[in-house]
């Protein structure tokens, strides 16, 4: 049995096309940022964290938190607003 025609495929679904373009070098950038964000928090835990208390510890995670996301957020807003209407 014979199909109609099929709908066109959403852009993000295909091969390397326009909306791949600038990409991967941002899934790996984020995976990396995420990484090293995590080894940043393991040695200073190890090595930092007792020279401060725990609402300076508390302020110093919270602001590498807010760090990561502003810069991620940076580098995938560029992406983004390329495809906005």
């Amino acid at each position: 049995m014979q199909q109609g025609p099929q709908p066109p495929m959403p852009p993000w679904t295909g091969g390397p096309g326009p909306l791949r373009a600038g990409m991967r070098w941002r899934v790996t950038a984020s995976i990396l940022i995420v990484f090293g964000w995590l080894i940043f928090i393991l040695l200073y835990a190890a090595f930092w964290a007792e020279n401060f208390n725990l609402f300076q510890n508390i302020v110093i995670f919270f602001a590498s938190i807010i760090a990561v996301i502003m810069l991620l957020a940076v580098m995938w807003a560029a992406w983004g607003m390329r495809w906005a209407p």
